[in-house]
């Protein structure tokens, strides 16, 4: 028999052909956790998947990099397909990663379909079930964490709209093991307590993991079980949640829903200015006709002397009708002006800006936990004082508690 003597790179090719040819090879799905991750200026990716019992090289090319919607990272455990080839001038095996996803995460995209088929199946998402949302709020609820940028944006923007509208902060997590029951309790603390018109039930913007508190059943349920209506406001415009289907409205960021719940102040003036002298000027038109037909009959030569005086009385009474109607007029408005200012005065008072300034503020440990008791921090802890006009780092230097006196509710 004879002998066949190869060169290394008809070795190679020969073992390239062979992994080409066999069709598993040509699309596998390969799971593993990334190590040496190299982003080439070409940006072209380069890293090697592994598990605890063996390695394999991988490249990524920048056409298909470009199609991730993520940034992978050393340590991070994804899902990689691709075709198993040989690279002839090294002899080195490796997977041509054509697409790839964070591992799980295919996993919550399938259990957020399930859940949300089930929950519509139910009919929580049926649309006769939806509230309109108040033209007119007094004060908004807001279900949020106390340190995030998301309540400083509904702040902000309330704020800039109408700064007479009250906001009630009722804090929770939003992220994290136990979230999803905190924004349950606390949509059912704002509903006790009453006082809001609206409320506002979101965060800032996330991965699927960060955001799977509000894809949970308990708080889609306490949305729908609400008494007021809600706004839900998850992350950025292209998430969507559980919650989003749920809530009364969507939208697309925390800004978004205080423009949604919040009307600008100045706009509504200009509207009653509006309406009130068309309703001035509609009135003042059909007295000025009456008047006319009513000397028009009186100059007529038909009619007698007995007629002429009976003309003359109804035109008298016509006169102190029109005084009387503007001195009402004047009277409704002047108590409008005075409910008006009681009632921004109370806002005033309920606007967690307002309190701030008073000199109260808000106490954070360092995960952004809202802090209410002083057993619960420990001497040398960092922590956040959230102030009016900004917010302060600080360490625990002793912790000195006092006899136990009775708790406020989260809600002011």
């Amino acid at each position: 028999m004879a002998e066949w003597t190869l060169s290394v790179s008809q070795l190679n090719e020969y073992v390239r052909r062979q992994l080409a040819g066999d069709p598993m090879l040509r699309s596998v799905r390969v799971e593993g956790e990334i190590s040496g991750f190299k982003h080439h200026v070409s940006g072209h990716k380069y890293f090697t998947l592994k598990d605890d019992k063996a390695r394999v090289q991988c490249v990524m090319f920048r056409q298909n990099a470009l199609s991730l919607d993520f940034s992978p990272k050393e340590g991070m455990k994804v899902v990689a397909t691709g075709s198993a080839s040989l690279f002839v001038r090294d002899g080195a095996y490796q997977l041509y990663v054509e697409s790839m996803r964070e591992a799980g995460a295919g996993d919550l995209y399938r259990e957020f379909e399930r859940r949300k088929k089930k929950l519509a199946d139910e009919g929580l998402f049926d649309p006769a079930l939806k509230r309109p949302l108040p033209a007119f709020p007094r004060a908004i609820g807001v279900v949020t964490a106390p340190g995030g940028a998301a309540f400083w944006d509904i702040v902000r923007v309330c704020q800039a709209r109408n700064p007479h509208v009250g906001i009630v902060l009722s804090p929770c997590a939003v992220q994290g093991d136990g979230a999803a029951e905190d924004i349950a309790r606390a949509i059912a603390r704002l509903n006790a307590r009453g006082g809001v018109d609206v409320l506002l039930v979101g965060r800032g913007g996330g991965s699927i993991e960060d955001l799977w508190a509000f894809n949970e059943e308990v708080v889609a349920r306490a949305i729908r079980a609400s008494a007021i209506p809600v706004i839900s406001c998850v992350g950025h415009e292209i998430d969507f949640t559980i919650a989003d289907f749920s809530a009364d409205a969507r939208a697309a960021t925390p800004s978004n829903a205080a423009e949604l719940a919040v009307p600008v102040y100045a706009e509504l003036v200009r509207a009653v200015d509006a309406l009130g002298e068309r309703l001035a000027s509609g009135l003042k038109a059909r007295l000025a006709l009456s008047r006319a037909r009513l000397l028009a009959l009186g100059a007529s030569a038909a009619l007698t002397m007995p007629g002429k005086l009976i003309l003359e009385g109804r035109k008298n009474q016509l006169e102190t009708l029109w005084q009387r109607e503007q001195a009402a007029m004047q009277q409704r408005l002047n108590a409008a002006q005075r409910t008006l200012a009681l009632a921004k005065r109370s806002l005033d008072a309920l606007n967690p800006m307002s309190v701030l300034r008073r000199g109260f503020a808000v106490v954070e440990k360092e995960d952004g936990a809202l802090v209410t008791e002083a057993k619960s921090l420990r001497e040398g802890e960092g922590i956040a004082v959230l102030l009016h006009d900004g917010r302060l780092r600080a360490h625990v230097d002793a912790v000195e508690e006092k006899p136990e006196e009775t708790q406020a509710d989260c809600a002011p």
